[in-house]
């Protein structure tokens, strides 16, 4: 992270060959801790448990494997139409930056340690600014989709069911709470998305003013490009990965044997969407997954032994996504390396933002 931060303070014409080597050393860290990760999390699932889980399932796993390949295929389309709106690249270093990146986040906490690496891969072709501003893009719009999927499909969920009448306001008071995050993320991204937190940073002490104003003034671009998050055609690319994993989470329950109603349906694509994120911020999700599942299905009609086959074969889907994803790392950054200038030059580098 530290060698990322070196990079955004610096201008980005000294990113040079040292920069390139630091990241192909950083992209080595990563793919180590993806594989730990990978191997911890098929250790505490249980190889026989997983494969109990699949053989539950059978050849569905495949038509599964495939629609989540094809999320992640309009994942990187979103995050292509964000960088080519400023420099050129190649679709193909986009598809290894996006699965590279959704690999590490599966397999470590918080589901973030991914972003700087879909930031480095994609600095081998464009620039640092737009490498930047590009995963933040694309970052809000899915958090907006994600959070748009879930107010609707709360209320549809409740009107279905006769939830305890705590369980219920609980289930309001946190619709209530994505519908401000997502209102106060308009406002960040208007304000300056990196120049909020920079002067969050300074408030609360941890950088001195005269940083802060030099930081500020680095990342005046990045900021500018971020205020261009309204992309149809990106927008469009999320909202169809979305269906797509939507539909391979309800092609699950059904290939399980799990009697699919329409409250379950709902409640699979709209609140299993909160347990996933709460399960992100646990190692590996262990226990949280497990329980929210348990608990989702039980309220849904369902046993609770098919929320924990959910969770089983959803486990499986990760384990195949990280899979492609470290191999695809692999290729891109041990085999072929880092391209040895990118495609971008300062003749045709993009005019700044800054205003």
């Amino acid at each position: 992270m530290s060698e990322i931060a070196d990079e955004v303070a610096l201008p980005a014409e000294t990113a040079g060959g040292a920069s390139r080597g630091r990241r192909r050393w950083l992209h080595a860290l990563a793919l180590i801790v993806g594989i730990v990760g990978l191997v911890l999390l098929i250790h505490n699932a249980g190889w026989h448990t997983l494969a109990s889980a699949l053989a539950h399932i059978g050849p569905w796993f495949a038509v599964i494997a495939v629609i989540d390949l094809g999320a992640i295929l309009c994942d990187a389309g979103a995050l292509h139409a964000y960088a080519r709106a400023h420099a050129p690249v190649s679709y193909g270093r986009v598809f290894a930056a996006q699965a590279s990146g959704v690999a590490i986040n599966r397999l470590t906490p918080g589901n973030a340690l991914g972003e700087p690496i879909k930031v480095t891969l994609l600095m081998a072709e464009v620039p640092r600014d737009v490498a930047v501003s590009s995963v933040v893009k694309f970052n809000l719009a899915t958090s907006w989709v994600a959070i748009a999927v879930i107010l609707l499909g709360i209320p549809l969920t409740l009107l279905s069911l006769d939830l305890p009448s705590r369980l219920a306001a609980a289930v309001w008071i946190a619709a209530f709470v994505l519908a401000a995050f997502a209102i106060a993320l308009v406002v960040i991204v208007r304000r300056g998305a990196i120049g909020v937190a920079i002067g969050g940073a300074q408030r609360i002490g941890l950088v001195s003013a005269a940083r802060a104003a030099r930081w500020r003034t680095a990342v005046g671009g990045i900021d500018a490009q971020i205020k261009t998050v309204g992309s149809r055609r990106a927008f469009l690319f999320v909202i169809a990965s979305r269906l797509l994993f939507s539909t391979g989470s309800i092609a699950l329950i059904a290939a399980a044997g799990i009697p699919l109603t329409l409250p379950l349906a709902l409640a699979t694509v709209s609140v299993g969407i909160l347990i996933t994120w709460i399960s992100n911020i646990v190692p590996l999700g262990v226990g949280l997954a497990d329980g929210g599942n348990y608990a989702l299905y039980g309220a849904l009609g369902a046993t609770g032994g098919a929320g924990l086959l959910y969770t089983m074969v959803n486990r499986a889907r990760v384990i195949v996504l990280a899979l492609l994803g470290l191999s695809i790392m692999a290729y891109s950054t041990t085999l072929t390396g880092a391209p040895s200038t990118p495609r971008w030059t300062v003749a045709s580098r993009p005019p700044s933002t800054k205003r």
